[in-house]
């Protein structure tokens, strides 16, 4: 999976739906984004997205009456450690280490790092 294959756009639609467990339609998903994001997209604006997205492979969608409903077909997870990958080996040349650090040092405060190392212990 390509997470550049979609767009920044795409990618508040995926989370609108990523973090609803339940399925849904094409207005629910539109009042989600918008106030989630202050946007004020239209219905045709988020269908655009929504239809995009499917072609892509990273929702699937069916009718229900006269409704269509939307489900993940990629998991938050598995793009969540697609982008990581992809970043590592831009960033750092596949070095996760490197990564990690780089995170930890330029955007991490002492009390983040500090949680980081008692996570880090549990693994």
């Amino acid at each position: 999976m390509e997470t550049n294959d979609i767009s920044a756009c795409e990618r508040l639609v995926m989370k609108a739906i990523w973090d609803t467990p339940e399925e849904m339609a094409l207005q629910e998903i539109m009042d989600k984004v918008n106030e989630e994001n202050g946007k004020s997209w239209k219905p045709q604006t988020v269908s655009t997205f929504l239809a995009r997205l499917v072609r892509k492979g990273f929702l699937s969608s069916y009718r229900k009456g006269r409704y269509s409903y939307y489900q993940p077909v990629v998991s938050k997870e598995d793009f969540w450690k697609a982008t990581m990958n992809e970043n590592a080996h831009f960033f750092a040349q596949n070095d996760m280490a490197e990564m990690a650090f780089r995170l930890c040092k330029d955007m991490l405060s002492k009390n983040d790092v500090k949680e980081l190392k008692k996570k880090l212990d549990e693994i």
